[in-house]
C-alpha cells in the first residue's frame, strides 16, 4: 500500500518511480477517483474502483495479485478517510491484506510531523510501514524509520534510472494476502452427539472412580 503524508505530497509520483525501476510488471489498484497521470505510461495495470464495500475491495486486490507479482494499491483521499459506504478506510483495507505500506514524504517543515503521525496510525492498525521521500526532506536523519527509497527532486520525466532511487527489497514481491477460511456450518445432531457423548465419558469417570474406593476401602 502507498499514501503520502499530506494532500500536498503527489503519491502518483512514487507509484511510477517504483512501477519504472521494478523488474517485474506492476499492478496499481486505485480506491476511489483519480486523475492516474503519470502512472498510465509506467504500470503494466491499472484499477480504479470507487464506492467498494470492504470485503468487495479485499478481493479485488486479491484477484489482481493473482495476475502480477507486485501489486500496489493507493487511496487518493488518504489513510484513515472512509471510503466505502460502511467507513472503512485504506488502513483498514491495508490491514485486512496483510500487507505492509509505503509513506510517501515530501519536503517542508512539517514532513517529519506528518510522516510521524502516519506510521504511528499504521502501527495502531498492526501495519509495518517503510518511508520514501520526494525532492529534499527537511531532516531525513529525523524521520521515524530509514528511508528505504529517496526520489529526487529534478527526476527526469521519463523516470530513467529510478531503480537506483530505491533499496533493492523494495522490489521483493510481498507474501499473497491471506486466503479466509470459510466457516464450517455445524449441525444440531453433531452438537448434541458431542454432548451425550462428553456426558458418558463423565459418568464412566465418576463409577470407576468409585469402584476404586469401595474396593480399597
Amino acid at each position: 500500500m502507498v499514501t503520502a503524508t499530506s494532500a500536498e505530497v503527489d503519491w502518483r509520483v512514487a507509484v511510477a518511480a517504483i512501477a519504472a525501476g521494478a523488474e517485474v510488471p506492476v499492478a496499481v489498484v486505485i480506491v476511489g477517483v483519480v486523475a492516474p497521470d503519470p502512472l498510465v505510461a509506467h504500470v503494466a495495470g491499472l484499477v480504479c474502483a470507487d464506492r467498494l464495500s470492504l470485503e468487495q475491495a479485499r478481493d479485488l486486490v486479491v484477484a489482481v495479485s493473482r495476475a502480477y507479482r507486485l501489486v500496489l494499491l493507493a487511496a487518493p483521499a488518504g489513510l484513515l478517510v472512509p471510503l466505502g459506504d460502511d467507513g472503512w478506510n485504506l488502513a483498514d483495507l491495508t490491514a485486512g491484506l496483510g500487507s505492509p505500506a509505503l509513506v510517501v514524504a515530501g519536503p517542508g517543515p512539517d514532513a517529519l510531523n506528518h510522516t510521524t503521525l502516519a506510521i504511528g496510525a499504521l502501527a495502531g492498525h498492526g501495519i509495518a510501514a517503510s518511508v520514501i521521500t520526494v525532492g529534499v526532506a527537511t531532516d531525513p536523519a529525523g524521520l521515524p524509520v530509514t528511508p528505504i527509497g529517496r526520489i529526487p527532486a529534478d527526476h527526469p520525466a521519463d523516470f530513467a534510472g529510478a531503480a537506483s532511487w530505491f533499496d533493492p527489497a523494495l522490489f521483493v514481491p510481498p507474501d499473497p494476502p491471506p486466503v479466509l477460511a470459510g466457516r464450517t456450518a455445524v449441525s444440531g445432531r453433531k452438537v448434541v452427539t458431542t454432548l451425550l457423548a462428553g456426558f458418558a465419558i463423565f459418568i464412566a469417570m465418576v463409577l470407576l472412580a468409585c469402584g476404586a474406593a469401595w474396593w480399597g476401602g
